[in-house]
């Protein structure tokens, strides 16, 4: 199970790394709830996250996150301890007062050029910083660190931005379209071809022709299909006979 999470975070961090330019060492806001929450899990904040992460980490707060955590007083004294060990980040308000999770999605901005990974237990926030693409998020589910899943509105500019690689630019279009005014696209100048009326095939038109056949001598008294014939034996009739009917007169 604690291989398929770290796999799954350096799966997340290289998204990251390729489509918005996040680079080590990672840069990481920290409010009070992550704090407390890693009281309770007994979480070492500064040895288990860099090694979840994979590599180096910059640990950073905010002047309004600390004074956030002081105002609810006793119950987050010790989650007040631990972040002050963290580096300040200038945020601009030290003489206004705003609440913790405002003061993150400031320093986030609209596109979070400073590529911050925050870390919070605050439902609302990470609700509010998943409309911003490229932020990871990183929260403590069962007393064990979990880096967020990419949001739809990073999947969704992930996306444009590899549509508009793909098309043409504004200057590319224009040279396009001059070049058709000069010289017309072959789509446009093919002539579609006529339909030829077909005749009759000539070779189906020639006369077939004749095969002649020898046939055999037939012997006689054999038929044409094999079968012997039957011979007439005629009677030889005798000389005087013939003598006599040759003699007698007519």
């Amino acid at each position: 199970m604690k291989f398929k999470r770290y796999k799954h975070a350096r799966k997340l961090i290289s998204f990251y790394k390729m489509n918005y330019g996040i680079r080590e060492p990672y840069q990481v806001l920290i409010d009070g709830t992550f704090c407390q929450a890693a009281l309770k899990g007994k979480i070492h904040i500064k040895e288990q996250l860099p090694k979840y992460l994979g590599s180096s980490v910059q640990l950073l707060t905010t002047h309004c996150a600390i004074e956030e955590t002081r105002s609810i007083g006793e119950d987050l004294i010790g989650a007040l301890l631990v972040a002050k060990r963290f580096q300040q980040r200038n945020c601009g308000h030290k003489h206004t007062k705003i609440p913790a999770a405002d003061c993150i999605i400031s320093l986030v901005g609209c596109d979070n050029p400073h590529h911050y990974f925050v870390a919070t237990q605050d439902v609302e926030l990470r609700r509010k910083l998943r409309r911003t693409p490229g932020v990871p998020l990183i929260y403590i589910n069962r007393n064990t660190l979990v880096l967020e899943g990419m949001s739809d509105s990073s999947r969704d500019q992930v996306k444009q931005i590899g549509t508009e690689k793909v098309q043409p630019s504004k200057h590319e279009q224009s040279v396009l379209k001059s070049l058709e005014k000069v010289q017309p696209s072959t789509a446009e100048t093919k002539k579609p071809k006529r339909k030829r009326i077909k005749g009759q095939n000539p070779l189906s038109c020639k006369k077939k022709s004749k095969i002649f056949t020898t046939v055999a001598p037939k012997a006689p008294g054999i038929t044409s299909k094999g079968q012997k014939r039957r011979l007439r034996k005629r009677r030889q009739q005798a000389a005087y006979m013939l003598s006599k009917l040759v003699s007698s007169p007519t």
